[in-house]
């Protein structure tokens, strides 16, 4: 038997869970200690740019958690729901995966793999029930729901499908695949993980379903989020103690990260004896007999000669003394403890400030292309044309018309000359005049077939008097006129919109480190090299861009922009009471540049807690009474609420703190 006191080794060990469905994930730190797993704390986020911004999320949560532990934590374990994994290949989909191996290489983790949610989920059910599990589990996330059907323990049949707004049709859909490969469903229906569950369950419940599906109405559970996480302890507990359980040899040359669990059987698929405890009790006070019983005195045998031992009443009282306060001592030193949590007084410091903070610029390039169908209209097409006879009937006087004279056929078609010409006048007395003629080219002022005319049509001579007149001896003729698609200013605007798009989206990640944050109000996309397949008003049905687009990011430290906000609080912090940097929590308001620095307008609340010695708490309540540690909490250390949980097998030790230090466990809190 291993006794505490002969030995000086800590077998613990912290593990990083990160639990990742769709739109928000859990990050959760774990405690391994003499094999048993237990969740230490947890942090759930909510995704600030879908998965773009997955490292920056993820490590803003393992912030917040790992401010009150003093250590760094490498060995990381995945949890993620089924519609992230690709059957076909058997692993993360390449675009999830992609966005976790840049989160582990960011935040310099250790990946150990990763574990489906409803093979937790299963595995946990079966623990608690003690029987095998026969059930259909319903996973849900915002788009998608995933339905896996167990019988006996064992899975038969996984469906995922996308979800809509009708989720019993979602779930007609996907039993109508399953019963395919199966003639009866289990009726037991099991949701978890999500929102309006209750509502889901009603629907459920209410629905008439066929009896090909269910002989009987199904019965529908809800897990909460609680037991989703102790599911995933469970399996992940189990995995752990597999893989110490067996001497593994791990090539470190090859080139993959370890997505997946690859040693011993996979324990969701492990039968549960339902005979057997699967965490069964220690019985403490057998071991303290034990221990007391090996250390009684063996007395010597008798030896040749008449020497004898004198088994007096005294001898027995003084060994029975003897084991009973050894078996005190021991059941002080190792297994009387106590927990102890104070809610110290607080100050809260709320108010908005402005900040100066140096920044560091970060920019990356890409060359991308596009091609859109253009919306540009235009007409074109040929001026019809011809030769019209000028007649001036005017005895007294020549007419001039210089080029570009306008004449004017009798349905309004307008026409101007080709050229300057002088028209005599006409001879002749003013009974019968002769009038004078000449011939002239004229084109039609716009294009299209109308222009086109028959000869003999008469025309008048703008700004000249009746006795100018104008008509053709042949027909005018060649106008046409047709409309085509070309490039427009638009078009042109509109491809380098998309591009800008596409680049804020496509362009290489530029590189945060864990402790940047990024002033994205003061990102800059714009072009270096812009290049168009066609100028504005060119006829074409398409237009292509090629361009080199880069992107500016304005990047600052976290850790100096907080260390800047505590500078600032600390002359409003009361004697006696200590800020500390984890309970510092703000709100950007606006961020702006200013010459080398950045200008943050910011809302901060914090929380100051009064300063008192943990171990001096401790030294003053060793062995004392429970009626007394309220009286001594409060008046010497003005603390007016705690908790305390005792432990302790002999019941008359039960109203009694432990007599050594190391026993009594502290935890300040806040109110």
């Amino acid at each position: 038997m291993k006794i505490p006191f002969f030995s000086n080794k800590k077998n613990k060990e912290f593990y990083l869970g990160i639990f990742l469905k769709e739109e928000q994930g859990i990050v959760m730190i774990f405690l391994r200690e003499n094999d048993r797993l237990e969740l230490v704390d947890r942090e759930k986020f909510s995704y600030t740019n879908g998965w773009e911004n997955l490292t920056n999320d993820v490590d803003e949560a393992l912030y917040k958690l790992e401010k009150n532990l003093d250590i760094e934590i490498k060995k990381t374990i995945i949890f993620v729901y089924s519609h992230l994994v690709d059957e076909k290949i058997g692993d993360i989909k390449p675009v999830y995966l992609q966005k976790i191996k840049q989160l582990i290489k960011a935040l310099d983790l250790k990946p150990m793999g990763y574990i489906e949610c409803f093979e937790a989920i299963s595995f946990y059910l079966q623990k608690e029930d003690q029987i095998l599990l026969t059930a259909i589990l319903i996973e849900i996330d915002k788009t998608q729901v995933g339905i896996f059907t167990y019988k006996g323990g064992r899975i038969e049949s996984k469906k995922i499908l996308g979800r809509t707004s009708d989720i019993i049709a979602d779930l007609i859909e996907g039993f109508e695949e399953i019963k395919k490969k199966s003639n009866i469903l289990p009726a037991r229906i099991i949701l978890y993980d999500s929102d309006n569950l209750d509502d889901t369950a009603t629907k459920i419940l209410s629905h008439r379903w066929s009896s090909d599906f269910f002989i009987q109405i199904p019965k529908v559970d809800i897990l909460s989020e609680d037991e989703v996480i102790n599911g995933l302890i469970n399996i992940f507990g189990e995995q752990i103690k597999a893989s110490t359980s067996t001497k593994v040899t791990v090539d470190e040359s090859e080139d993959k990260e370890n997505f997946g669990f690859m040693i011993n059987e996979d324990v969701g698929e492990k039968a549960i004896d339902q005979n057997k405890n699967i965490l069964p009790k220690t019985n403490w006070k057998n071991k303290i007999k034990d221990l007391a019983s090996k250390l009684l005195i063996i007395l010597p045998r008798k030896k040749q000669g008449n020497f004898k031992i004198n088994f007096s009443g005294k001898i027995f009282m003084m060994t029975g003394i003897f084991i009973i306060v050894l078996g005190l001592f021991i059941n002080e030193y190792f297994f009387h403890q106590a927990q102890l949590i104070v809610y110290l007084p607080t100050q809260i410091l709320e108010k908005n400030i402005n900040l100066d903070i140096d920044y560091r610029l970060a920019s990356a390039s890409a060359n991308f292309s596009e091609t859109i169908n253009t919306t540009g209209k235009q007409e074109v097409g040929d001026k019809a044309r011809g030769q019209v006879t000028v007649y001036n009937n005017n005895l007294s006087s020549s007419e001039t018309l210089s080029k570009g004279t306008s004449i004017i056929s009798p349905n309004n078609l307008k026409y101007f000359l080709e050229s300057e010409v002088k028209v005599a006048s006409a001879t002749g007395d003013a009974s019968s005049p002769q009038p004078s003629t000449i011939k002239m080219s004229v084109v039609a002022t716009e294009i299209g077939e109308g222009y086109n005319l028959t000869a003999g049509t008469k025309f008048t001579i703008e700004g000249k008097s009746n006795n100018l007149l104008a008509k053709n001896d042949s027909a005018l003729s060649g106008g046409s006129k047709k409309q085509i698609q070309t490039v427009s200013k638009k078009d042109q605007e509109d491809l380098k919109t998309s591009i800008v798009n596409k680049a804020k989206k496509e362009t290489p990640s530029i590189r945060v480190l864990p402790d940047e944050a990024i002033a994205s109000s003061l990102s800059v996309t714009d072009f270096n090299k812009i290049i168009f397949s066609k100028e504005v008003g060119e006829e074409s049905s398409k237009l292509t861009l090629q361009a080199t687009v880069y992107t500016t990011q304005y990047l600052y430290s976290k850790k100096l922009f907080i260390d800047k906000i505590l500078v600032s609080l600390k002359p409003e912090v009361k004697n006696d009471y200590n800020l500390k940097k984890e309970n510092i929590v703000y709100t950007i308001n606006k961020i702006s540049r200013e010459n080398k620095s950045l200008k943050v307008d910011t809302k901060i609340k914090a929380k100051a807690v009064i300063n008192i010695s943990t171990d001096e708490i401790k030294k003053s309540i060793l062995g004392k009474n429970q009626s007394k540690i309220k009286e001594i909490l409060k008046n010497r250390y003005k603390i007016d609420g705690y908790n305390l949980n005792i432990n302790e097998s002999f019941p008359f030790l039960n109203n009694y703190l432990p007599f050594f230090l190391k026993n009594i466990i502290l935890k300040n809190s806040s109110l």
